[in-house]
Parts: structure tokens; C-alpha cells; sequence
């Protein structure tokens, strides 16, 4: 044997000297206890293999998961990495806005239609609401008459409108405007506003209307409307675009105001009153009426008519006639005519008067702008055209 075996049987002896004496054989209850503990072990072992089998399958499955992710990129950089985000399915239909009405209103439906107007220059008497428009003059003041008509979208809807041009007859002149007209869900004419009206404060008569393909409502407009013997030849004409706020209409596009028009001078008149003289051998009576013309205007009067009507008798004797271009008797009045007239001047007459007797009685000075027959003038205040004056 070897030392080391020897120390190992020496050992093993010194063991069971020592601890035999307390070793028993195992009686009947601890044979129970065995048999309990072994049964114990069987139903734990049992519980642990249902459990595995349960378990196996899941953790395979995680671990094939983990196998299949990606796997680590580089570090961070700080620029974010753009997702990738499936979009939602595309519905398989779609609802559309409800279209706009459409607005495109004929002359026919319109003349037969109530619409609501807007409001007239003031102090014209036409009227503005509801109202009936006409085809033509029927011979009563204030009726609406139906110049034009255009269509475009003037609103931006998507929809046609209708812009009208109309006219309310007073005597020969009256008032314009042009508005615009549209439908309702319903199919009623409605109006969407008014685009512009001819107004003493502002000078402007609408002639016509177009729109344009963005919507812009284009009105040709003249400083002086036609009637009371003008003609449009003399007139100064703008065209001036329009466009839809939402709210209202407002010009976009175009001069908005004109200057001076050449043929429109301003004139004024004041006499003085006269009296006769003594009779004079032959008869007659002698005396003077002081006349002063002014031109108001910043526009150059080329030719100016002077009248003073006197009774049927009365000649021109003597003072500033010589002045005259011309000086014409009629049986009722006595004219001179003279110019040019600058703008802001003033020329004052004295003209020596004969009668055949002391005719007493009222005499009107007028002054009127004549100009040429291819240039002619047309004074646009009439009622500083003429003054009164006694004479006795």
C-alpha cells in the first residue's frame, strides 16, 4: 500500500469507532416517512415537467425573436433617424363638397325675377330693394332699365356669377350701378353686392362690364354719363377692376379718380342793377349794367357766350360792347361773345344800354361756354349760369 491509502483505511476506522454506536436501523415510521417523502418528489417532479413543457416551446420562440431583430447599429450621432410609418389604408370612397350653384342668371330670368337692390347715388330718387327691372323705358321716373350683362366667377367659388349693368331713368339723365347676382342652394336669385355706381361726389358712370378669367370684374367708366345734350365723345373714359372680398366688392386695378374735363368749364354771372338816365332829346334813355364772368373751372373756356335779357326795345349804346366778338340783338336779349377765359380768370363788363322809354322790369345776365362745333362745351353747374338784375 501506499502512504496515502494507508491514511485513508486508518481514517475510515477512526470514523466508524467513533460514530456506529449511534446508528439505528430504520423502524416501520421511518419506512412511512420514506415513502411519504418519495411520493412528494414524484408529484413535484411531475408539476416540473408540465411546466417545461409549457415553457420550452415559449422561450424557443423568444429566442428565435431575438435572432431574427437587428442588430446593434453604430453609436448615435445626434441627427434623428427617420422612421419608417406604414399609411393608413386609402378609404374606398371618398366624399366630395357639395358643388357651388350656379349662377349664370339669363336676361330673361333676370327681367322676370324680384331682385334686392342696392342703394342709388342719393338724392337721385331711385329707389333700392326689391325691385323689377325692365327691358325698357316705359315712361316712368325711377324705373330700372337693363343695360348689360357678363358672366364669370367673380367669388372664387368654382361657380359662374352674373354681373349686371343697370340704370334708373330720371327725366333724361338718372343713375348706374353694376351688381353682381348669384343663386342660392334653393336656386333663387340672390345678390352678391354691388361693384360700383355712378356718384356726384366721386364722378363715374359705369358703360359696360367684363370679367376676367381670375375673376376680376373690368368697368368702363366715363366721368360724364350721356343725356342733357352730352355726348360720350367728350367724356373721359377709365377702365377700373374690381374684386370680391368676401364681404364686398373693391377696386384692385385702374385709376381711381379723373382730372379736369376739357369740356366742362365752370362759369359763373353776376349783374348789376341799372337805371335809366334822363330823356334825351331824341327820346330815349340811356344807361349801364355791370356784368361779371368768371371761369371756376380748372379747364380754359375758349369761347364764352354773354345774354342779358331786356324787354323787346332795348339796344346796345355804347361801354365794353366793343369788346365783344359779336354782339347780336334779339327781341328779347342782347348777347356778347368773348374768350378765351383762363382758368380762375374773370372779365367784368360795362355795357351802355338804350331805351325807348323808362321800361322798368327784371333782366337776366346768363353766361354759357360754346367753344367749337368739334370742340364744344357744356357748363356742369347751371345754377351760378345766370343772375338777376332790375332795371327801371
Amino acid at each position: 500500500m501506499t502512504d496515502a491509502e494507508d491514511l485513508l483505511v486508518s481514517e475510515f476506522a477512526a470514523f466508524r469507532q467513533t460514530y456506529a454506536p449511534d446508528l439505528r436501523p430504520a423502524g416501520p415510521a421511518a419506512v412511512r416517512q420514506t415513502v411519504r417523502r418519495r411520493r412528494r418528489r414524484a408529484v413535484v417532479v411531475t408539476a416540473a415537467a408540465v411546466v417545461l413543457a409549457v415553457a420550452i416551446p415559449i422561450v424557443a420562440t423568444a429566442s428565435l425573436n431575438r435572432n431574427s431583430e437587428p442588430q446593434p447599429g453604430p453609436a448615435h450621432t445626434g441627427v434623428p433617424t427617420p422612421s419608417v410609418t406604414t399609411p393608413p389604408p386609402t378609404p374606398s370612397a371618398t366624399a366630395s363638397p357639395t358643388p357651388a350653384p350656379n349662377g349664370r342668371i339669363s336676361r330673361s330670368q333676370l327681367l322676370a325675377a324680384q331682385v334686392e337692390l342696392p342703394s342709388w347715388q342719393p338724392g337721385r330718387g331711385c329707389k333700392a330693394g326689391p325691385t323689377r327691372i325692365a327691358a325698357t323705358h316705359g315712361g316712368t321716373d325711377g324705373e330700372v332699365l337693363l343695360e348689360d350683362l357678363a358672366y364669370g366667377d367673380v367669388d372664387g367659388d368654382g361657380a359662374v356669377e352674373t354681373v349686371a349693368l343697370l340704370r334708373c331713368v330720371i327725366l333724361r339723365g338718372g343713375a348706374s350701378q353694376v351688381v353682381a347676382f348669384d343663386r342660392d342652394a334653393a336656386e333663387r336669385i340672390v345678390t352678391l353686392g354691388q361693384v360700383v355706381r355712378s356718384d356726384q361726389s366721386a364722378p363715374g358712370w359705369p358703360l359696360a362690364a367684363q370679367i376676367t378669367s381670375a375673376g376680376t370684374i373690368r368697368v368702363d367708366i366715363a366721368d360724364i354719363g350721356p343725356g342733357s345734350g352730352w355726348s360720350l365723345d367728350w367724356s373721359q373714359r377709365q377702365w377700373r377692376g374690381y374684386r370680391w372680398t368676401g364681404k364686398r366688392f373693391t377696386q384692385v386695378d385702374g385709376p381711381i379718380s379723373f382730372g379736369p374735363n376739357p369740356h366742362r368749364p365752370d362759369l359763373s354771372v353776376t349783374a348789376s342793377d341799372l337805371a335809366w338816365g334822363p330823356r334825351e332829346a331824341d327820346g330815349t334813355h340811356a344807361g349801364t349794367v355791370t356784368v361779371t364772368v368768371r371761369n371756376l373751372s380748372g379747364v380754359p373756356a375758349g369761347l364764352v357766350e354773354l345774354r342779358l335779357g331786356m324787354r323787346p326795345g332795348v339796344t346796345a349804346d355804347g361801354g365794353d360792347w366793343t369788346a365783344c366778338q359779336g354782339a347780336s340783338p334779339s327781341d328779347d336779349a342782347l348777347s356778347c361773345r368773348f374768350g378765351p377765359l383762363a382758368p380762375g380768370a374773370m372779365r367784368t363788363f360795362r355795357l351802355g344800354l338804350r331805351s325807348p322809354g323808362v321800361l322798368s322790369g327784371t333782366g337776366i345776365a346768363e353766361v354759357t361756354p360754346i367753344g367749337t362745333e368739334t370742340d364744344p362745351l357744356l357748363d356742369p353747374s347751371v345754377e351760378n349760369n345766370e343772375d338777376r338784375y332790375r332795371y327801371g
